[in-house]
């Protein structure tokens, strides 16, 4: 089994046990941040893109009154409209109150058409819940194009007509680190027969909750932040 089908199972398993953000620090600080912009800022018909394994289903259904899943590629068995999210001729134009686009932008080779389909199909006062890396080792390859600033972030989402309500940072330089080091461990030792919850609670009690606090005051977040935390509203013309 190579790297990636490992890291998919590893993926998987801690999806299926509601303990994804286990997998690294960076993970977890990215999705608490997420989680958090959902239980504010979600409601109504939500449309999460480019889903994958669904991460934050549960959250959402919390929420959103109804929870539609696009994805270019049905790896879940949930997803509702296989598309591009550059371009999404299926979906109507205003037809989402709330939008969620996670570490998506990175894998594709036009985000400014991204943005203008996702902004697109958003209703008047509806919002968009978006994250993308900064710091972030090559994955996905070959279809692993951009990182971003939060200036160009922001840029692209007021191109697209949004207005940003918040932009926050998520972890920091030791969120960084550790996360290689986090991947290693679980897509090594952890994929061993019968090691998988030891080697997750080592993980998750020494890389994720004891370094959680040194990289939250050492991990210079606004400088070296692994990730940006997106909220944007589409205005209501009148």
């Amino acid at each position: 089994m190579g790297f990636a089908e490992r890291r998919q199972l590893v993926e998987k398993r801690m999806g299926q046990m509601d303990a994804g953000r286990a997998l690294s620090l960076a993970r977890h600080r990215l999705n608490a941040a997420i989680e958090s912009a959902i239980g504010r800022f979600a409601g109504g018909d939500c449309l999460d893109c480019g889903a994958g394994l669904s991460p934050y289903e549960s959250v959402l259904g919390a929420t959103a009154d109804e929870v539609t899943i696009v994805d270019i590629e049905d790896r879940s068995g949930r997803v509702d409209v296989l598309a591009d999210i550059q371009d999404m001729p299926q979906i109507a134009d205003g037809a989402f109150n709330t939008v969620l686009c996670t570490q998506v932008l990175e894998h594709v080779p036009h985000p400014r058409r991204a943005l203008g389909e996702l902004a697109r199909v958003l209703a008047a006062g509806g919002v968009l819940i978006a994250s993308v890396p900064h710091l972030s080792a090559i994955h996905e390859a070959p279809n692993d194009f951009f990182r971003y600033t939060e200036f160009g972030l922001r840029s692209l989402a007021e191109e697209a007509g949004l207005e940003v309500v918040e932009l926050t940072p998520t972890g920091g330089i030791l969120s960084f680190l550790g996360h290689g080091l986090s991947v290693a461990l679980m897509t090594t030792l952890g994929t061993l027969p019968g090691l998988f919850h030891a080697v997750r609670l080592i993980n998750y009690g020494l890389l994720v909750r004891l370094a959680e606090p040194l990289d939250r005051w050492f991990g210079m977040a606004g400088r070296y932040p692994c990730d940006y935390v997106l909220v944007a509203r589409k205005p209501v013309v009148t």
